[in-house]
């Protein structure tokens, strides 16, 4: 069973599970061990983003400058990386109307669809509807039913497929990710984040020479599957070009979307990427959430015995 292997901005082999192993793509670039597909079949929500610039230009600070990060250098420095940054509605509207881009992402999986929107300064383009409308048409032209089936993470890769079409390759789901953990990262968390960081940097360093070899291995690959070093086998999974049109409850606004073939590589029976330094991350904010789902129930408890005692010393005095 191969071990996670993570480098940021190089590779990342992480099947993203708390524990055990599972399924992991390879993920290769900047953004790799950075940001992941985020879990939109999980979603109850709506993302509007806006470029960094364009944020700057209307006077919106990006997280990094929200909050004293001085004393954490990395998670600072990883913050400032960001394409994106999360804004509210208002602040989309004021953008496009000023001619910027911006972008919608939202996902409801009581109904099972979202949408997907980018307004490049003068059109909006996109979908919304269904998500079994959109991976029928994302399937494309396959001659079996095993070639139609969903697959790892079908989803959110034909999200992040239609928006690297509309963004022109420039963008994708994984920087609404980067973006979306941003705008949600909170003071208590900042030194956890800052020695995992340091714990996983290290690591890298370690690490980096095999990481080169599987990346060199990887491309001069002619075979659907491969053993890589490192006790890799990896499986290349090739996805059709294909053009979004309204099809079923789905609509696409503007012209159908032509979204190119891509491929991407897969391994099976990967072990958990947990450093020490999240594992305490983590434990410290399952304790933190325990602490502020339990103190109300005290107060409850202690409230319902006050009234208690009233009560009976009410009925003793009759």
């Amino acid at each position: 069973m191969p071990e996670a292997l993570v480098i940021p901005g190089l590779i990342a082999i992480d099947p993203h599970r708390w524990d055990g192993r599972g399924q992991a793509e390879i993920v290769r670039g900047a953004l790799a061990g950075k940001a992941d597909l985020p879990e939109l079949s999980d979603w109850k929500r709506e993302l509007w983003l806006i470029p960094r610039e364009v944020a700057r230009r209307l006077g919106v600070r990006p997280p990094e400058e929200r909050a004293d990060l001085s004393p954490y250098p990395r998670l600072r420095a990883r913050l400032a990386e960001a394409a994106l940054v999360v804004v509210d509605e208002a602040t989309v509207g004021k953008a496009a109307f000023a001619g910027y881009m911006t972008i919608s992402v939202s996902y409801h999986r009581v109904a099972s669809g979202g949408s997907l929107e980018v307004h490049d300064g003068e059109v909006a383009r996109g979908f919304s509807g269904e998500y079994g409308d959109l991976l029928a048409q994302a399937a494309g032209d396959l001659d079996s039913e095993e070639d139609r089936s969903p697959g790892h993470r079908a989803l959110e890769r034909a999200f992040d497929r239609v928006l690297r079409a509309l963004a022109g390759g420039a963008l994708s789901l994984y920087d609404v990710d980067f973006a979306d953990f941003a705008a949600h990262l909170r003071s208590p968390e900042f030194a956890g984040f800052e020695a995992e960081l340091a714990e996983i940097e290290a690591q890298g360093g370690e690490r980096r020479p095999l990481a080169e070899s599987l990346l060199a291995a990887l491309d001069a690959a002619t075979d659907d599957e491969v053993a890589l070093p490192g006790g890799y086998v990896a499986r290349r999974v090739r996805e059709p070009a294909f053009t979004l049109r309204p099809r079923g409850v789905l609509t696409v606004s503007g012209e159908p979307i032509a979204v190119p073939a891509d491929e991407r590589w897969l391994v099976d029976d990967v072990e958990a990427f947990m450093p020490a330094a999240r594992k305490a991350r983590i434990d410290q904010s399952f304790a933190r959430h325990r602490s502020q789902t339990e103190a109300p129930r005290r107060v409850g408890l202690a409230v319902l015995v006050a009234v208690v005692v009233v009560v009976s010393a009410v009925l003793l005095l009759r």
